[in-house]
């Protein structure tokens, strides 16, 4: 038994008053059998949308086409979708067509895996033709109906499998993982959007072992380009890693270049990853003042983290990590000069001096700042002065 959230009681009464049926149905049902909260509460129903539509005051079109119309129950959304069928996938990512039907099990069979195949509402039961809670029981992700015809009519199920197993921890099924092995090549007809959004939810989950399954079926080539490999210690890596998604994406891509720009990532991301594997290429700062020239060009707290990930991939070095994760904090805590924003001088104060705007302040001040990240002491304006004055001299 499902206790239903009174909103969506009230979809399913309404409709039913109706004479419709509707259930909860998907991921809802299926993360409320795992134990897991539902992010969103979706039903279907064998009303059309216009009649859903003529049954509650305020709803929006979201996806009338396909069936899907949002209704608003106390400024919350919840999406009412007309069962249907799809029709062929053409290109293998999207139907060409879509028809409503009458039937939930129709409904039901068009769905990816047999634990997202499953209805639900409080008369009715549950509604379960493919065996989705046994599959959820045993911890197996399974296909409705054959993996690869699943596959061939959408090729980023593929990866949604992997991601299932990885947010699950469940054993993927065996008939997946040779349907993945022999189509893992129809990736390239998912746009890079979606495989990003996923590998997003994958590299963020509870079970990162599960990586290994795109390592395994062949499919981690036609993500991150052949010339990728995935370090040996991968999951052990990404388990032990803090839940961001840089800094986890740094330790698959340790020692390759960033392969993130074809997959759409945004550029804030981008940039942070490349920081991170860069820095994990170099080695460890040797003194106090080379973390000042590294800080010149990587925020403290993005080289903080870059120190969590060098303890990661390189445990042998925790002592040297430790003392420069120490010289960090207290470069930090002192307010130690390493960029010209803090230097003590300024171009206006230099032009005072008679020196012109340009290359010859630029060099002026570069190293005065090198000089004073060395000696912080000699941050002070009137020492800073005197040292220029005896250079012009």
């Amino acid at each position: 038994m499902i206790v239903l959230p009174d909103n969506v009681q009230k979809i399913i009464q309404t409709l039913a008053a109706a004479g419709y049926e509707a259930f909860i149905v998907g991921g809802c049902v299926r993360d409320v059998l795992r134990g897991v909260t539902p992010a969103d509460w979706d039903i279907a129903t064998d009303a059309k949308p216009l009649q859903v539509k003529g049954l509650f005051s305020r709803t929006v079109d979201t996806g009338i086409k396909h069936g899907t119309v949002t209704v608003l129950i106390n400024k919350q959304p919840y999406e009412v979708t007309t069962y249907r069928i799809d029709g062929e996938y053409a290109d293998g990512r999207r139907p060409v067509q879509v028809s409503f039907s009458a039937s939930l099990e129709e409904d039901l069979s068009r769905r990816d895996f047999t634990m997202n195949a499953i209805a639900y509402n409080s008369e009715a039961g549950f509604v379960d033709p493919f065996g989705g809670r046994k599959d959820i029981t045993a911890g197996l992700i399974r296909c409705v109906g054959q993996a690869a015809h699943r596959f061939e009519e959408d090729a980023l199920r593929m990866l949604r499998a992997v991601r299932f197993a990885a947010v699950t921890g469940y054993r993927v099924d065996e008939e997946i993982l040779r349907a993945i092995s022999g189509l893992g090549h129809t990736i390239a007809k998912v746009s890079p959007e979606r495989i990003r959004e996923e590998m997003c939810k994958l590299v963020l989950a509870t079970h990162p072992q599960a990586v290994w399954l795109l390592e395994s079926t062949g499919l981690l080539p036609h993500i991150f380009g052949e010339e990728y490999a995935l370090p040996a210690l991968a999951a052990e890596w990404l388990r032990q890693c803090p839940k961001e998604e840089p800094m986890r994406l740094a330790l698959l891509l340790i020692g390759t270049e960033n392969m993130l720009q074809n997959l759409r990532y945004d550029n804030k991301t981008i940039n942070e990853t490349t920081l991170y594997v860069r820095l994990l290429g170099r080695p460890l700062p040797a003194s106090r003042y080379e973390i000042k020239k590294n800080l010149r060009y990587v925020p403290p707290e993005i080289f903080g983290k870059f120190l969590v990930l060098k303890e990661i991939a390189a445990p042998g070095e925790a002592q040297a990590i430790e003392k420069t994760s120490q010289e960090l904090a207290d470069i930090v805590a002192n307010g130690e000069c390493y960029s010209l924003k803090t230097l003590a001088i300024t171009g206006k104060d230099l032009a005072s001096m008679g020196i012109p705007p340009g290359e010859k302040m630029g060099e002026m001040l570069e190293s005065l700042l090198d000089r004073v990240m060395e000696s912080p002491g000699l941050n002070m304006r009137d020492i800073l002065c005197g040292m220029v004055s005896r250079d012009l001299l």
